[in-house]
């Protein structure tokens, strides 16, 4: 099996981004970039400037040629804009100077400079892009002061451009496309010109999926750097259950195939060897013998919900699991978090019944449901085999310090089990909770430091690590709380493991550190907390 499979990174920026708080943890220069693809194993990258993307592609478009001069393993790519001012050449002018610069690629943001894909507005720009096969990345992010959303493109103005251009290569790029993939499908039937970059597609098996019903052509590798890791994207595409041709093709091979019209330099890279066997396996999906991971964050119950799951049924996790070493997962429902979560339980309990050694059965609570209820349901499930508690109320629209919270606390106090909260609270609330109710082992649900103190004071609040998006937070949270604080967390079904398990192996810690997150710590407490009654 191939062990290197020549990453072209399609989507990342430098420059200073309006968000930017510049330090070691907070990365945004070529020089930082190149860092990381070293670290993770990328070979080449496509590169927006921050300019172009924010404020100006006026300014950025050509600062980005100077920011990149004496890098040839970062190829430049432009910003377009709507012609007919002064910002940008002229449509065949800007080929021009793309060509002589070997400018790889443009991108449209429409979102941030307000403008539309209609053919009015645009189709005198993409005419000379068209008959050059410029690839044309779509994004409708928009950055700045506003924060990042999700699903956020317009499918039908790009299955309309897409069709009027159905020659011309088109990328869909954004933040994270979480329940608009039906729509997604659907265009790849309507459009046999669309393409995806995978950084904005965060989804268990997402990968296996498309490349088996639409081919790897569709698929483009990209990070979002530095909005996200690449520690993220890399190990998903490298662990994923495809061929390796398929593999390489979404790696490299199709977006080094799509920018062949400028004839870009083609840089002789020779990658570092990586630091230990952990980054190995994130580099080239191959895993390590032996190695066993503890799972404290997992959805149970089907194959659909408000978006789409593949392969989500509980052999096709176990499956999963397997090919991942995933010894154990806390699993509580997908469907109860908005739904009747007494018919979510029961779809987690046939999975623990069906698989009793492999999946740690947590109770999906409702807390707008009142004490009795919540009591009656816990001790309900708690004899068909439930071990925590899971709780949500931020999706459920009940208050995060509401006082149901402590109706579910003192439960798992009295019966010394595990319970995760997808958001607890303010730092104080949280104190309170972990002084109160001693006997209950604490988790959030996602990877925050806003109770760095209250870990430090108190021994039965740990940090659930799903999902770490930015560069380097890894490293941060190790160096605020311990590594014996920090939990991996895929949040399989939502996301893939490989998403959840990337930045831990990607980190720039010591691989002690990395098998303590991965699995050392909740294989210790599952034997103290949440015991078979």
């Amino acid at each position: 099996m191939a062990t290197d499979w020549k990453f072209f990174d399609a989507r990342c920026k430098v420059g200073l981004n309006v968000k930017q708080a510049p330090g070691k943890n907070s990365p945004w220069s070529v020089q930082e970039l190149l860092g990381d693809m070293d670290q993770c194993g990328v070979h080449e990258a496509l590169v927006l400037d921050c300019l172009s993307a924010e404020a100006s592609p006026k300014d950025g478009n050509p600062r980005i040629l100077k920011q990149l001069e004496g890098h040839p393993r970062v190829h430049p790519v432009w910003v377009g804009l709507p012609a007919g001012t002064d910002e940008t050449p002229d449509p065949a002018g800007m080929l021009r100077q793309m060509r002589q610069h070997k400018v790889a690629a443009l991108y449209l943001l429409p979102n941030q400079y307000r403008y539309t894909l209609d053919d009015w507005c645009v189709d005198d720009l993409l005419e000379p892009m068209n008959e050059a096969g410029v690839p044309v990345f779509i994004s409708y992010d928009e950055v700045g002061p506003s924060s990042y959303g999700t699903d956020q493109t317009h499918w039908d103005s790009v299955v309309e451009l897409c069709r009027r251009w159905p020659k011309l290569p088109v990328i869909v790029s954004e933040y994270r496309i979480r329940r608009t993939q039906r729509i997604l499908y659907k265009a790849f039937d309507a459009c046999p010109n669309l393409k995806l970059e995978v950084s904005a597609y965060w989804l268990h098996r997402g990968i296996e999926y498309i490349t088996r019903r639409w081919g790897a052509q569709r698929l483009i590798f990209g990070s979002n750097w530095p909005t996200h890791g690449i520690g993220l994207t890399l190990p998903t595409v490298a662990c994923a259950e495809i061929d390796e041709q398929d593999k390489r093709r979404i790696a490299g091979d199709n977006l080094r195939e799509l920018i062949r019209w400028c004839d870009p330099p083609k840089p002789q890279v020779d990658l570092k060897p990586p630091a230990d066997e952990l980054v190995q396996w994130g580099r080239t999906g191959l895993k390590p013998p032996g190695i066993k991971l503890y799972d404290n964050h997992g959805h149970a119950g089907g194959t659909s919900g408000h978006y789409h799951v593949p392969d989500g049924d509980a052999d096709s996790l176990i499956h999963e699991m397997d090919r991942f070493g995933v010894e154990q997962v806390c699993v509580f429902s997908l469907s109860g978090v908005f739904s009747d979560e007494m018919y979510g339980n029961d779809r987690t309990l046939e999975y623990i019944r069906k698989y009793p050694g492999r999946f740690v059965g947590f109770t999906m609570l409702n807390l707008h449901r009142g004490p009795d209820f919540i009591r009656r349901e816990l001790d309900r499930t708690q004899k068909l085999g439930m071990r925590g508690i899971k709780l949500i109320p931020s999706y459920q629209g009940y208050p995060e310090e509401g006082p149901n919270v402590d109706v579910a606390c003192q439960w798992a106090h009295d019966h010394k089990q595990l319970i995760l909260n997808h958001n607890w609270g303010g730092a104080q609330q949280m104190r309170r909770l972990v002084d109160t109710y001693p006997n209950a082992c604490f988790f959030t649900g996602h990877t925050t430091l806003a109770y760095a103190d209250v870990i430090r004071q108190y021994k039965n609040l740990f940090v659930c690590s799903c999902p770490v998006l930015e560069p380097r937070i890894v490293e941060t949270v190790v160096a605020s709380i311990g590594a014996d604080r920090f939990l991996f967390g895929s949040d399989l079904t939502d996301l893939p493991i490989s998403w959840g398990i990337g930045p831990i192996l990607m980190a720039r810690i010591s691989e002690p550190d990395k098998r303590k997150i991965l699995g050392d710590n909740l294989r210790e407490l599952l034997t103290r907390y949440s015991l078979p009654s």
